[in-house]
């Protein structure tokens, strides 16, 4: 794997030789530019039904821990012998968890994974609970729950929640958040970015003191916010809006602005809105209620919430928004440079859950919203 903070150095001496090297997808001879693939067919498909996977992390003897947060199951999955494990229970005890939420690496076979309804992070050593870090540390206090990631350096990636006043508040284009880079072992933090917020609506009622007691949120139809996504080397991808581009922060602090990538905004007329109510129908195996007219945007963002899948050579792939007149799963593959170098495409009813050493994990969704997961030979 080339080392990034080589690769930045060569940047300007070797453009279009680190392009290929940092693209994985194959390059037809003569043909300039970035080319889509599709993965090759899965090899294992789990017979286990899931509900909502939110986080999968492959450990180093292939097996692949599977956080399931509608079912609030934490697994760990054998492809080769087809069998899935429970790894604790629900409860707020050693071993047990309230809440199922991603999995960031904390280290080789060492992970973690917030519980937010008890107020702790959990620490998972290959396929056992090892720890809970409690609600008292300062790594906790500083993240005030907002855990978007971690990395083997001693980080932890947070952001912070948008002020809550009492009654009806709006969040649109206007308004940001920061994104903070918290050490583990002290809770120093450093802002190192603004994000822009989705829009949303908040509702909440305080009391006297001025103390959050009720709260609750309602999102638009397409409603994402620009996201982040902290690399185990360090390094940080934001994927911002307006252009549509990703921006990186290598793991020196420094920062590489990414060009506008390819985006034509679609307006949402009647056909789009007909289209997302079907696709959030086939999502969760029900109908939704259709949202009021106001609430719809005029376009269609460039992509979906929490898009990224991180690839092991440092690239990522991001989730572009389906339309009508292209209701696949399309991941754009951007390079560490911000540049698009190809495009990976799934169905409809599938999406990548993540990426390993030599294998892609895909969800499929049938038509009562029930998941499975399988594995693909990767690239």
């Amino acid at each position: 794997m080339m080392n990034p903070s080589a690769a930045l150095t060569g940047l300007v001496s070797f453009p279009a030789l680190l392009l290929n090297i940092a693209s994985g997808f194959p390059r037809p001879a003569g043909l300039q530019g970035p080319v889509g693939t599709k993965l090759p067919p899965a090899a294992v498909r789990l017979d286990e039904e899931f509900t909502r996977i939110v986080g999968l992390r492959e450990l180093s003897d292939g097996r692949v821990l599977v956080a399931d947060a509608g079912d609030k199951r934490l697994v760990v999955a054998d492809f080769e012998r087809k069998v899935v494990v429970q790894i604790g229970r629900e409860g707020g005890g050693p071993g047990e968890y309230a809440q199922v939420s991603p999995l960031t690496s904390l280290g080789p076979d060492s992970t973690l994974m917030p519980d937010p309804a008890n107020g702790r992070w959990l620490v998972l050593l290959n396929d056992r609970i090892a720890r809970a870090i409690p609600p008292e540390h300062p790594s906790i206090r500083a993240s005030r729950g907002g855990l978007k990631g971690t990395d083997e350096r001693g980080h932890a990636l947070i952001t912070t929640p948008p002020p809550i006043r009492g009654g009806n508040q709006k969040l649109g284009k206007s308004d940001s958040i920061a994104l903070l880079l918290v050490t583990l072992t002290s809770g120093a933090t450093d802002t190192i970015a603004r994000l822009r917020t989705a829009p949303l609506t908040i509702w909440a009622e305080l009391d006297n003191s001025g103390k959050v007691t009720r709260v609750g949120l309602t999102q638009p139809p397409f409603s994402v916010g620009e996201e982040p996504l902290l690399f185990p080397d360090g390094w940080l991808a934001i994927a911002r809006l307006d252009p549509y581009r990703v921006d990186w922060r290598t793991s020196g602090a420094r920062w590489v602005r990414g060009a506008p990538l390819p985006f034509t905004e679609r307006p949402v007329d009647t056909r789009e809105r007909e289209t997302y109510l079907v696709r959030r129908a086939s999502m969760t195996g029900r109908a939704p209620a259709a949202p009021p007219d106001d609430s719809w945007p005029a376009t269609i963002p460039p992509f979906q919430p929490l898009p990224f899948v991180a690839v092991p050579d440092g690239t990522v792939l991001i989730l572009r928004t389906p339309t009508a007149d292209h209701p696949g799963h399309r991941y754009d593959r951007i390079d560490r440079f911000g540049k698009l170098i190809g495009w990976l495409e799934l169905p409809a009813t599938e999406r990548l859950a993540g990426i390993g050493s030599r294998s892609a994990y895909v969800v499929s969704t049938d038509e009562d919203g029930l998941q499975h997961l399988q594995r693909h030979p990767w690239p």
